[in-house]
């Protein structure tokens, strides 16, 4: 991990510099909300800022093609996890939640997802995603306060629950995945930890622990790394 600070030190030192003040210091007092942060607003200037471009929902300490090998590696796990489950993309209603730039919205499409429902913190980018994506549907909602109704055969949440940073905003999230899961419905979730621990003012990083307490007898499949953290598969039971 010291290694790629370094390296990112010595390959912009003033950029590396600007970021550590915005996270450090001008980003949680813009963006302060009680004991989290105003993830709509957060997401909404982010999101403006990067538009489509991976730097927005990864890591903009990178550049471009950076990110895209780190998403063409986690799209690698992603694609032996359901291959081991045997997910049959075509038959499904599935959800993602945290659509984000429309990564894994194009990698569902070419899985032959037919009926599919994107929701995001934000609606900045829906009108490029509607218009790159016009046979699925986005709604601008909030996973940790707004309610989410219809039932899901599939409901991929990747990359989203690292920026839930408060324990009563997970519960939420967590009851409502649940409520609107199918029986036999499947939850793909990541980046899980083997610890939990607040890391920036809008990251969290969640144990394997901090789920399952959420999502008493249901099945989880093995985790699988995927790059810092860890991927698994969540079932719902039929009754």
């Amino acid at each position: 991990m010291w290694q790629k600070i370094l390296r990112r030190i010595k390959k912009g030192p003033i950029e590396f510099a600007q970021r550590i003040i915005e996270k450090a210091i001008i980003g949680p007092i813009k963006y302060k909300k009680g004991q989290g942060y105003n993830a709509p607003k957060y997401w909404h200037d982010r999101f403006t800022k990067y538009g489509l471009s991976l730097r927005g929902s990864c890591n903009e300490g990178l550049t471009e093609e950076e990110n895209k090998k780190l998403y063409a590696n986690e799209k690698r796990v992603f694609d032996d996890l359901v291959r081991v489950k045997k997910v049959n993309f075509r038959q499904m209603r599935v959800l993602e939640i945290g659509c984000g730039t429309g990564y894994y919205t194009e990698v569902l499409r070419q899985l032959g997802v037919k009926k599919y429902l994107g929701i995001d913190i934000t609606d900045v980018l829906f009108q490029k995603l509607k218009k790159k994506f016009p046979q699925f549907k986005f709604l601008r909602k909030d996973i940790t306060s707004d309610k989410i109704t219809g039932k899901f055969d599939l409901v991929i949440m990747i990359r989203v629950v690292g920026n839930i940073v408060e324990e009563s905003s997970l519960s939420f999230a967590m009851a409502n995945v649940k409520s609107c899961l199918a029986p036999n419905g499947l939850l793909i979730l990541s980046p899980i930890y083997r610890k939990s621990r607040k890391h920036l003012f809008y990251a969290r990083e969640w144990s394997l622990w901090d789920i399952k307490q959420r999502f008493v007898g249901y099945c989880f499949t093995e985790s699988i790394p995927s790059r810092n953290g860890q991927i698994f598969i969540i079932e719902k039971s039929q009754s």
